[in-house]
């Protein structure tokens, strides 16, 4: 339940503060009108991920019966293969607030704002399933329960950041959760190579200590390379 609440939590969060730029933007440039497809975006988001998430347990609650081991192990590289991909993400667009800004403001129509806020909440979405496929051996409803606390605490944490005087350090939060979701790749990367190659624990762990290490270097190499500038100027 822990790890579901993180992730959907880490998810969530993003999303939300996605959106919450995309309306803030909109606000800005006075373009309230345009307000109502950005809201329709994330609902067909949201029913979508639903509803991708419904048809993924269906299908893998049946494949997994048939091979159970092989099922999760490829689950959990592919989890961990999600996080390798949300690190370099961000290593390249680490200035992601910015990116989106400039998205909004070149949006001239209202299908490109339906179609960002729809991809802003569908990726999320849809990378919140793929971990939680990784669960499937666990009480389905200890992970519906922590994944919707988690999400819903998100959405909480947004908007009191848009709503309210409160300044909150996203660049911190989400550097705190960016380490966190690469300790739980890692643990990922090592069960799933666990279970693949029946049992080997070294080769697991020495797989875990590479993906950590790695990703921790790709994911702090942006703040390291900002205070360089900063101490050479």
């Amino acid at each position: 339940m822990i790890g579901s609440l993180f992730i959907s939590f880490r998810e969530g969060l993003e999303a939300a503060l996605v959106i919450g730029i995309i309306l803030t933007q909109l606000v800005r440039i006075r373009r309230k009108g345009m307000i109502k497809y950005v809201y329709i975006g994330v609902v067909l988001g949201f029913i979508t991920s639903v509803a991708g998430g419904m048809i993924s347990f269906t299908e893998a609650k049946a494949a997994e019966e048939s091979s159970e081991d092989i099922f999760e192990g490829v689950m959990m590289l592919i989890s961990a293969g999600l996080i390798a991909y949300f690190i370099l993400w961000l290593h390249r667009n680490h200035d992601a607030s910015s990116s989106v800004v400039k998205k909004v403001s070149q949006s001239t129509n209202a299908i490109s704002l339906l179609v960002l806020s729809f991809l802003s909440v569908f990726r999320e979405g849809m990378e919140l399933v793929a971990f939680n496929l990784t669960k499937i051996t666990e009480n389905a409803y200890t992970v519906a329960i922590g994944s919707t606390i988690g999400i819903i605490l998100a959405i909480f944490i947004a908007i009191v950041v848009f709503k309210t005087s409160i300044k909150l350090n996203l660049s911190l939060v989400f550097k705190t959760l960016g380490v966190f979701l690469i300790l739980v790749g890692g643990g990922l990367f090592k069960e799933g190579l666990v279970k693949l190659l029946d049992g080997e624990e070294l080769l697991g762990g020495i797989g875990m200590a590479l993906f950590i290490v790695c990703s921790l270097l790709i994911f702090l190499r942006p703040a390291y390379q900002k205070r360089s500038k900063k101490k050479i100027a």
